[in-house]
């Protein structure tokens, strides 16, 4: 009994030696530590921006506080999305059969307006996304596009289909074609979220309209530019009537630098995937994008058709972009001091097992100082590079790791082989 009491009493004692300022302290230090934890994570979260670079450029126009596309704002995420689709040996590709090349006409006449428009229209078609959801079918979004061949091929943006590129299981596209009432369903080619192109094909008995394509490289400032669209995804075959205001411009997206004609015909929600058309009644541009601020009028965009016209024909041909630059890479870009003192630049993040830059010898958190003699401050800088190069050709890394600069040498892959 003596002992029992003498351990209880002195089990006061102990507790009693422990320092209330040391209590204090530790109790400072784990909140201290919780505080900074959730700094970094939270500079972590802000600073984090992947560019896939096995695919190119993410799609132009998914949406920034500027850059607003029609129904799936939501859906676009920084960094170029991957495409899901068989492999292919670039080396065992069948032979194109589909080519957009024709011959120019040199005697071209310029159309009245009215004209222009029977012309284009019956080849403009709405499209309508639609959501399967405990067996019900519901259209979440819209957009337009363009028959290009009369068996039924049609391109619209890749922004517009997204959903149904993505989940062909939950959403799928339709089509309302000419004198023909109710919408049929459309098969999704293929998709470039560089360029922000899809072709669709539907399946019809009946020879369709088509548009002509006409030299988006010839057009001048102040020249007509017509948009037939299906504005806010009700209103199909709304003409719209402007001119070009500026047949060249470069946008930087997120580090990557984009052609695109400027307009100062109206674009409407609904109107993403539709023709841009010249005085001569054919399509120079593919409908994308308006700038939407407070303070601006009349901003819209439009991709021109000769950037596009190899991606169109790959796509149907390959169901995919063959013959791009692709080092199979995914870099993350940090600013200076993010991380509490960390070094900022261009970090590798992710790498393609078996890829370009996994046979080169890349380790992820290599930090890229230079690409081909260009020193690497942005992820726009390895674009650039990347992007002036061809299939095939050897360049050379400069890394740092481990803090010290490795030289790497890589072949640049094909698109076609991811």
């Amino acid at each position: 009994m003596e002992n029992q009491n003498t351990k209880q009493e002195n089990a006061p004692e102990i507790r009693q030696n422990v320092d209330p300022k040391e209590k204090n302290y530790r109790f400072t230090m784990i909140v201290m530590s919780l505080v900074l934890l959730a700094l970094v994570l939270f500079s972590g979260f802000q600073t984090l921006y992947i560019f896939r670079m096995n695919t190119g450029l993410e799609g132009i126009m998914s949406y920034t506080k500027i850059f607003k596309s029609d129904n799936y704002d939501d859906y676009q995420e920084p960094g170029a999305i991957e495409q899901i689709t068989d492999k292919m040996n670039p080396q065992e590709l069948p032979e194109p059969w589909f080519s957009l090349e024709e011959a120019s006409s040199v005697n071209k006449q310029k159309m009245a307006t009215v004209d222009i428009v029977k012309k284009v229209s019956p080849a403009t078609v709405p499209l309508s996304i639609i959501g399967i959801d405990d067996g019900q079918e519901t259209k979440i979004g819209s957009g337009t596009g363009f028959i290009i061949t009369k068996d039924g091929y049609i391109v619209t943006n890749q922004h517009v289909v997204i959903m149904s590129d993505r989940a062909a299981n939950t959403y799928y596209v339709t089509v309302l074609l000419p004198d023909v009432e109710t919408p049929v369903k459309a098969e999704i080619v293929g998709s470039d979220v560089q360029t922000d192109i899809a072709v669709l094909k539907v399946e019809t008995d009946k020879e369709l309209p088509c548009v002509t394509f006409g030299d988006s490289d010839k057009l001048q400032s102040g020249e007509l530019a017509i948009v037939i669209g299906n504005s806010l995804g009700k209103f199909d075959d709304s003409v719209t009537v402007g001119v070009i205001s500026a047949p060249l411009r470069q946008i930087n997206r997120h580090g990557y630098f984009v052609d695109i004609i400027q307009t100062d015909a109206a674009i409407n929600p609904g109107n993403s995937g539709g023709p841009l058309i010249n005085s001569f009644g054919e399509v120079v541009g593919i409908t994308n994008a308006k700038i939407v601020t407070g303070t601006s009028e009349n901003l819209g965009f439009a991709i021109p058709v000769n950037s596009v016209k190899k991606v169109i024909e790959s796509i149907i041909n390959y169901g995919k972009v063959v013959g791009r630059p692709y080092l199979g890479v995914s870099l993350q870009q940090v600013a200076d001091n993010a991380y509490f003192g960390a070094k900022g630049g261009v970090f590798v993040a992710e790498i393609v097992r078996g890829g370009p830059a996994d046979k080169a010898g890349f380790e992820l958190g290599d930090r890229v100082v230079l690409f081909d003699g260009v020193e690497i401050k942005e992820s726009g800088d390895i674009i650039r590079v990347r992007d002036s190069h061809k299939v095939g050709d050897t360049v050379e890394f400069v890394v740092e790791r481990d803090g010290q600069e490795i030289k790497l040498s890589l072949v640049i892959g094909d698109s076609a082989d991811q």
